[in-house]
């Protein structure tokens, strides 16, 4: 194992620790109007889904808005639905809340699809002044010689922006595995996978592609 795969896989989110009576409890307390305890239950995967919705987005769609605000729409809209949730594991409330997030995406896409419509018929009309980039985004910001915490931030920027970049199999495969911490019978039921194995493989392809496009990005960011 290289020491640039070592910088990756430590920046993953990883598996969900197994905490269900805790937060069983906690969310007895949320549904009986128990603000400090939905606050509490919502911070555990607040990281993560922030995460989640950074990959989802894409550096197209975080033109339009930040993560840190549907990370927000998601508690928001999670905490109005709270009856209808039953847990079986911490996975549960992950994916219920992941599922929110993307959905709230989906919206988002359709809102910046009519935006760019109403767009293309002004400038269609209108030029843009000379110099001017539409849509351009933005060069990484690279670090030359960051702190040892400073560097882990921007590995795991560095992978969700890989990540984001995917075909849509290879994404799904990590987002299910490493960012949701889900098992490998269910990844393979939700991509419609042949088999356990087949998921697996595709998995191990997806993180042969993450790791040949962040390592030119990696060595920059040590320095290399």
């Amino acid at each position: 194992m290289t020491a640039d795969r070592d910088s990756l896989l430590e920046s993953v989110p990883g598996p969900v620790t197994p905490e269900l009576e805790q937060t069983l409890a906690l969310l007895t307390r949320a549904r009986e109007g128990d603000g400090a305890a939905a606050n509490e239950l919502f911070a555990r995967y607040e990281e993560r889904i922030r995460r989640i919705v950074r990959v989802r987005l894409g550096p197209g769609l975080r033109r339009w808005t930040e993560s840190g605000d549907l990370v927000q729409e998601t508690c928001r809209s999670a905490l109005e639905s709270l009856e209808r949730l039953e847990l079986e594991s911490d996975f549960d409330l992950l994916d219920w809340l992941a599922r929110i997030a993307t959905n709230r995406i989906r919206d988002l896409v359709d809102h910046v699809h009519a935006a760019r419509r109403d767009v293309d018929r002004v400038q269609s009309l209108e030029p843009a002044a000379p110099g001017q980039l539409v849509g351009a985004a933005l060069p990484p910001d690279p670090r030359s010689s960051p702190s040892e915490h400073a560097f882990r931030g921007e590995v795991r920027s560095l992978l969700d922006e890989v990540v984001a970049t995917l075909p849509e199999d290879y994404r799904e495969v990590v987002l299910l595995r490493d960012y949701q911490g889900a098992g490998w019978p269910w990844i393979a039921q939700a991509l419609g996978s042949t088999s356990v194995h087949a998921a697996q493989q595709l998995h191990q392809r997806a993180w042969i592609k993450v790791r040949a496009l962040a390592a030119p990005r990696l060595a920059g960011l040590r320095g290399e």
